[in-house]
């Protein structure tokens, strides 16, 4: 092999390897939809939780306050009411095959609007047109604004 050679041929991978990653991720990292994704996902494990540790369900921000350490970007959301929470629901087993598992228990507060994300009952995070919303079944829980919640802050 010639000198030219022995360097254009890692060249040449090095150039390959970076076009191969220019197909573009769907949900780059800093991505609002990823960063959406999470907030739900994040809503979704505080209640499931909650529900797996008393039994019962939350009935508001009050019983998510001790996540506030481990799980802070969902709380947040929430306590700001950047995601709406239909407070007081069983979630559904995600592995079960129950129609209530389909019906909303946390959207972005611009989902009923203009679509976004939505967290169902079985735990999964999907995103939805304004009108999808509109014809998904809800669960049966009560919202709380946030500004009555109170900004409670950490448990202690």
């Amino acid at each position: 092999m010639t000198k030219l050679s022995r360097m254009t041929l890692p060249t040449l991978a090095l150039a390959a390897a970076l076009a191969a990653g220019c197909g573009g991720d769907p949900n780059p990292p800093n991505s609002p939809q990823l960063y959406q994704n999470n907030v739900l996902a994040e809503v979704g494990d505080m209640y499931n939780t909650h529900f797996v540790q008393h039994k019962k369900p939350p009935q508001g921000l009050k019983d998510l306050s001790p996540f506030a350490d481990t799980l802070p970007t969902g709380l947040g959301a929430a306590r700001r009411g950047e995601v709406v929470v239909l407070w007081g629901v069983d979630p559904v087993d995600p592995a079960g095959s129950d129609a209530a598992g389909e019906e909303i228990l946390a959207y972005l507060k611009e989902a009923p609007e203009s679509g976004g994300g939505v967290l169902t009952r079985n735990l999964k995070v999907k995103s939805m047109t304004a009108d999808e919303f509109k014809a998904a079944p809800k669960a049966a829980g009560k919202v709380e604004e946030p500004a009555k919640a109170g900004k409670s802050g950490k448990a202690g």
